[in-house]
């Protein structure tokens, strides 16, 4: 269904041009990562893409629900639908719009 849209927005340009989706733009961060030198890096997420790394800043706590005791699924469930109530609306992830 989204093979024709998602495709033709991923593919390499025609003109052997930058490709800003391909997956060696992402390595060096994720080489980087795994490295030694990433040692003080800690509980952080990046979103890399072409020629750009962004931290993440969307990682803060938001409203608790605290049953002092072990979930059952559906009360988990019901508790995430009311903590969403009072969420902040999450901005959207790239490529999304």
């Amino acid at each position: 269904m989204t093979e024709g849209p998602f495709g033709a927005a991923m593919a390499a340009p025609a003109d052997g041009g930058f490709d800003a989706m391909a997956p060696a733009n992402v390595s060096p961060l994720v080489v980087w990562l795994a490295s030694a030198a990433s040692d003080a890096v800690t509980g952080q997420v990046f979103e890399a893409e072409a020629g750009r790394i962004t931290v993440m800043e969307g990682w803060h706590p938001g409203p608790t629900a605290d049953k002092g005791d072990r979930w059952t699924p559906a009360e988990a469930g019901e508790a995430v639908r009311d903590l969403l109530l009072g969420a902040r609306v999450p901005r959207p992830v790239y490529g999304a719009g």
